[in-house]
């Protein structure tokens, strides 16, 4: 049996050498609205999962599967023994910026994927703040990949794909970087198949809303 010989400070990953040397564990680094935002995030998703078959949707506890509102910079690999100096790390670069405000610039809808978003805008701060998370994490996942990207994608199969996309999943492990970045909280992934019309006028939810403080 492991055991700790000292105090663990609130908020800081317990190593246990023997147990994780071997393993691997797959992230997601996102920045978390502030609450009043997150509470109009999942409004949003509660109204589109009443009106079309959600499998998931934001902040329901009573869901099979529910997500907390989030805007993705990064998805990763690592080997569970780097989480110390990835828990670190990232800690340092939160606390040297500064909220970031993001209006909403609409919704978006992958019918591919079935998921709903509501997109942001990108200031030039949210793209260096990206770019400063990857540069710090990307060399700890010592070149494993994901499974899986969030649309279902077998990512190993992306390695040899054309352009910018093949050139990121081989530096990176990760597509949505740099030009392919398109900041956004998904507010819901429907039954395959699913049509959504994020044009129409009757939009159960004012956009103007979903956007505001990642602090």
């Amino acid at each position: 049996m492991n055991e700790i010989s000292r105090a663990v400070p609130p908020g800081r990953l317990i190593y246990y050498p023997s147990l994780m040397d071997s393993l691997r564990i797959e992230l997601n680094i996102a920045l978390l609205p502030e609450p009043g935002i997150a509470e109009h995030l999942v409004a949003a998703s509660r109204e589109f999962a009443e009106r079309y078959p959600a499998i998931v949707r934001l902040g329901d506890v009573h869901s099979r599967l529910s997500l907390a509102p989030h805007l993705t910079l990064y998805q990763l690999a690592v080997p569970l023994s780097v989480l110390p100096s990835l828990d670190e790390g990232l800690d340092k670069i939160a606390s040297a910026e500064s909220a970031i405000s993001l209006a909403c610039t609409g919704l978006a809808y992958n019918a591919g994927e079935a998921s709903l978003d509501a997109r942001t805008e990108m200031p030039a701060a949210l793209a260096a703040l990206q770019a400063r998370v990857i540069d710090f994490a990307n060399p700890l996942r010592d070149s494993i990949l994901l499974e899986r990207d969030p649309a279902g994608n077998v990512v190993r199969e992306l390695l040899a794909a054309p352009g910018t996309l093949g050139e990121n999943i081989r530096r990176t492990g990760y597509a949505e970087v740099g030009e392919l970045f398109r900041p956004h909280d998904t507010l819901n992934w429907f039954v395959p198949g699913t049509h959504v019309d994020v044009s129409r006028e009757d939009l159960p939810v004012d956009v103007r809303s979903l956007g505001g403080r990642y602090p």
